[in-house]
């Protein structure tokens, strides 16, 4: 038969509870150590990211810094005006390269009509028309001449403003004639 022994559980507990203790003190003071370690970590990381924080605000207020944040303000509104001018004078230009009156087409289509003996001294081509000094050898030459413009799609009206003759001796005639475009845009509205 076995002996009950009745004292048994608080002698066997005793034993027990020294080593819970003990495990529970180490535990208590490992975690009291990791959190203590933990707060002094970050308290001095928080003051040296402090420290940081004035040294850059202290850096930025400084008078050199201040000058140069004026500047870069100054230029970013002249890039911001010059970004505008831009989208304005991209509109005209492309307004421009879209109509094919002024330009070399209209210089091709001149200069096709002009006659054997004709000569331009001077030809001033714009938006509402083309102004033109020249010289030919005989009044048959300058009608031909404004005959043929007369014929071109791009022109409205030619009117021949003055024949000079330069010298007698040569029998060369100087003229003037003044073209008016057909469907020009002069952008009055920009």
């Amino acid at each position: 038969m076995n002996d009950l022994n009745f004292f048994d559980p608080y002698i066997g507990s005793r034993k027990d509870f020294k080593k819970e203790y003990f495990y529970a003190v180490v535990l208590s003071i490992g975690l009291v150590l990791f959190i203590t370690f933990t707060y002094v970590f970050n308290y001095f990381n928080i003051r040296e990211l402090n420290s940081e924080i004035k040294y850059t605000q202290q850096n930025l207020n400084s008078k050199e810094n201040i000058v140069e944040l004026k500047e870069i303000e100054n230029e970013d509104k002249k890039l911001a005006i010059m970004n505008q001018y831009y989208g304005i004078v991209s509109n005209i230009s492309d307004g421009l390269n879209d109509n094919n009156f002024v330009g070399n087409k209209a210089i091709n289509e001149i200069n096709s009509c002009v006659p054997k003996g004709l000569y331009f001294k001077v030809m001033t081509l714009n938006a509402s028309g083309v102004q033109l000094q020249a010289e030919a050898k005989d009044r048959e030459s300058i009608a031909v001449f404004e005959r043929s413009l007369k014929n071109l799609d791009i022109i409205k009206e030619v009117n021949i403003t003055s024949i000079n003759s330069s010298s007698t001796d040569n029998k060369i005639l100087t003229f003037s004639a003044n073209c008016i475009l057909k469907e020009v845009d002069n952008y009055e509205s920009n």
